[in-house]
């Protein structure tokens, strides 16, 4: 369908009534009698329809879309599925994420780590982007849309009041102009206002694409822009207030959460990101022809097949993060070695290109694979400051160039209905990081067992790469280092066996890793005013000399009688130096709820989940680097051994996706009041929080 103003006037009155009219039913069939009955019997003599209004036109609006990612190493589109799925729907905007493996400071788009050794990905360039992987999308991984019909995903979610709550909108627009070229772009937005002091999260992105995908020549291209600002309040004053609020209430029983004095006021974490990427390939194909007759007639029959692509990938990037602070709490950050915040900006700017050749799966009866080669030339730039002396007048910004010429090759079978896999390897030839390499593979087998599909994979990965720039070297106003690590050498094995019948999914991974690189929190403590004991953020980078081995077994067994249903996630972890890489030994998620159908059409999910997590010597977090840590020896806290519990009601209802839940409903219930996730922080009291997902087709 073409593209016109008035699908886009619609398009904006459509998302307009979303928002503030959800009793407005979007239908895909579109007709109406115009003549004020509906032809049914009238006062017992008439049974006549109506004749049809000749103005108005019945049509079908199409519903079929996929959408797909471009591979940035080949160049190559892969198919992804889109996000439809009913299913713990209600968990999709927890920042601890859909089985609550991430600790984080509380309040929604807060910064975040995952318990779980296994999930946490590979520190990025930048690496102040990591603890906002629920939010951050890099370029590489925008979805491209290809729809017979312009289509709009509204999504909304709200949590508590307007004074301490929590809201987050997004929108997804895509349509064709034609077979060959579609547009859209996609919106998001997150305030989370912090239940308790000086917590607020304010979060917004805006990407916009376009493509044109022809019989022989294709381009994509999108651009992104996000803006992050985070308030740090430096965690909690006193542990009291939430341990025992009871001694800390003057009277009263308990304070209020936003009542409660915390550390830090008048500080923020700023991060903004700029991105683009163009890919353009060209498709180079051959031609065989075959014969066939039909009587005494002589057909013969040209059949085009695509082979190989030859592919051009570009992206540029420009990363900022910028810590402001009016006021420091007296004792919070035993050094200070700027005297500007204007001038604590750190900066990482690149521009990468990627050539690629492919050939491709299935072009014929031996290419039982994808076969692909490519290179790649990063160009970076770094800023952050420096100082010649002491003093104002001689801090300035320096900029640091690298750039890192490499090469991989990849394979990758990923059709058929029994084997896939992919392989890939790349190594830095020129540069920077000269030596670094990569080599990672998986695979996955499918199989029939009891009349249900099984399924078994295996993955390996082994790999030496240079830390992260800042992690070598950083330098802000609170925390100042510079360092000249080795390379991180690591290498993991993992599989898992999952059964269909049973509801059963078991995995084994396994890592070495040598000279972990990891933040150190090096400062003291003091007393405060109150008296109370405070540790102190002066954090540093440091690397392991040794090995260390990490273990861990996860286990998913879902139990379903009839409508009650019971999921469960368990994951069991071993650490071979706790004091470097201190994990929970246990995590479990378990979630018991009732499914049905009212009326074959009004899906609904109503239950309640647990999480719980073992008591351990977690990371903190410093506002001053905008990361977490490893704790002062001097200053553990530890946290973990409580159960938070929710309820919810989760519905389907045809395109339509809505929940209700209530968050932490054993908040002050159980006697333990040991609800801290991350040391100083504790989670948020309970809270209605409700959300939906609509999708709307012209």
């Amino acid at each position: 369908m073409l593209l016109s103003s008035k699908n886009i006037t619609r398009f904006f009155a459509l998302a307009a009534f979303a928002l503030f009219a959800p009793h407005i039913h979007a239908q895909s069939t579109l007709s109406q009698n115009q003549d004020g009955f509906d032809g049914q019997t009238m006062d017992g003599y008439m049974n006549i329809e109506p004749g049809k209004d000749s103005t108005v036109v019945e049509r079908t609006v199409s519903k079929d879309y996929y959408q797909w990612i471009i591979d940035c190493n080949t160049g190559l589109p892969v198919i992804i599925q889109p996000d439809t799925v009913q299913r713990s729907f209600q968990n999709v905007h927890l920042t601890e994420g859909i089985y609550g493996t991430y600790s984080h400071l509380g309040n929604m788009g807060s910064p975040r780590l995952s318990r779980l050794y296994f999930e946490r990905k590979e520190i990025p360039t930048f690496m102040f982007d990591a603890p906002y992987d629920s939010w951050i999308k890099d370029a590489a991984d925008f979805r491209f849309t290809d729809t017979k019909s312009p289509h709009t995903t509204i999504d909304y979610y709200k949590g508590g009041n307007k004074r301490t709550g929590e809201e987050h909108i997004k929108g997804y627009f895509a349509a064709n102009f034609n077979k060959q070229t579609g547009l859209g772009f996609d919106l998001d937005y997150l305030l989370g206002r912090g239940r308790y002091t000086n917590q607020a999260t304010s979060m917004f992105d805006a990407r916009v694409y376009s493509y044109y995908r022809g019989e022989s020549y294709s381009i994509y291209g999108s651009v992104n822009r996000d803006q992050i600002k985070v308030a740090e309040n430096g965690g909690i004053q006193d542990m009291r207030y939430i341990l025992n609020p009871e001694a800390m209430a003057e009277g009263r029983k308990q304070y209020e959460a936003e009542d409660i004095p915390f550390r830090l006021y008048s500080n923020w974490n700023n991060i903004q990101r700029l991105q683009a990427i163009v890919n353009q390939s060209l498709s180079l194909k051959t031609y065989s022809s075959h014969t066939d007759s039909i009587g005494d007639t002589v057909l013969t029959f040209v059949d085009e097949i695509e082979y190989a692509k030859v592919a051009h990938t570009f992206e540029i990037g420009d990363l900022k993060r910028r810590y402001i602070y009016y006021k420091t709490t007296p004792g919070f950050y035993p050094t200070t070695y700027l005297n500007n915040d204007s001038i604590d900006l750190l900066r990482n700017f690149y521009v990468t290109n990627t050539v690629s050749f492919s050939l491709l799966e299935g072009f014929n009866k031996w290419a039982l694979a994808s076969l692909s080669a490519y290179a790649r030339y990063e160009y970076r730039q770094y800023y952050m400051p420096d100082t010649l002396s002491t003093g104002r007048a001689t801090e300035y910004q320096r900029k640091y160039k690298e750039g890192n010429f490499s090469i991989g090759a990849q394979m990758e079978k990923a059709s058929g209905d029994n084997l896939t896999f992919k392989l890939n390897a790349q190594t830095v030839l020129l540069g920077a990081d000269i030596g670094d390499f990569t080599l990672n593979g998986d695979m996955e087998l499918k199989y029939p067992v009891l009349g249900k599909e099984a399924k078994i994979g295996a993955n390996a990965t082994m790999s030496a790469l240079n830390p992260a720039f800042f992690m070598q070297s950083m330098h802000s106003t609170f925390a100042w280092w510079d360092n000249d690590f080795n390379k991180e050498f690591k290498t993991r094995i993992g599989g898992y066996i999952e059964f269909e019948k049973t509801r059963t999914k078991l995995q084994l991974d396994v890592e070495n890793v040598v000279g972990y690189v990891y933040l150190r929190n090096d400062a003291g403590g003091y007393i405060n005013d109150d008296g109370v004991s405070q540790p102190m953020y002066s954090i540093s980078a440091h690397q392991d000399n040794g090995a260390i081995q990490v273990l861990s077994a996860s286990l998913t067994q879902n139990f379903k009688l009839g409508p009650l249903h019971w999921d469960n996630n368990i994951t069991y972890q071993l650490s071979g130096n706790k004091t470097v890489i201190p994990l929970p030994d246990l995590n479990i998620f378990t979630d018991l709820y009732f499914k049905f159908a009212y009326f074959k059409r009004l899906h609904i999910e109503a239950g309640a989940n647990a999480l719980f997590f073992t008591r351990y010597n977690a990371p903190g977090y410093s506002p001053a680097a905008g990361m977490y840590h490893l704790q002062n020896q001097g200053f553990i806290q530890q946290v973990g051994g409580y159960p938070l519990l929710t309820g919810y009601i989760n519905c389907q209802l045809r395109g339509v996706r809505f929940y209700v839940l209530y968050y932490h409903a054993n908040y002050g219930m159980m006697g333990n009041n040991d609800f801290f996730i991350v040391p100083g922080y504790p989670a948020n009291p309970s809270m209605f929080k409700f959300g939906l997902s609509w999708r709307l087709y012209d």
